[in-house]
């Protein structure tokens, strides 16, 4: 009952819909969905995923997406872009890891 609500919703509102049994959802999504150039906005953290097969793809909180599929514009704010110099060398058992979470506290 649930599924035919679904199926029947999915059809009156242009959204695809795949049947209880289809696969994995993040895989038959990536297949039918997803083609170099696309701009795809997603509320799923596997929606990164489609960037393999050449599209941009975001992964977006619940309300970004309710704006998107209401047709309103997406934005994505850009952060001050600053420059980082290091220098010297990393000793013992410092890592790369520790460096970004210093400069992370400073800023």
């Amino acid at each position: 009952e649930v599924y035919d609500f679904l199926e029947s919703a999915g059809a009156k509102y242009g959204v695809g819909f795949w049947k209880p049994g289809s696969g994995i959802i993040h895989q038959i999504a990536l297949e039918n969905l997803v083609f170099p150039g696309l701009l795809m906005i997603g509320t799923d953290s596997h929606t990164p995923n489609g960037g393999g097969l050449c599209s941009l793809s975001i992964g977006v909180g619940g309300a970004d997406a309710v704006d998107v599929m209401a047709g309103l514009p997406w934005e994505l704010k850009c952060p001050k872009v600053i420059g980082v110099k290091l220098t010297g060398k990393l000793n013992g058992w410092t890592s790369a890891k520790d460096i970004i979470l210093k400069v992370a506290g400073i800023l």
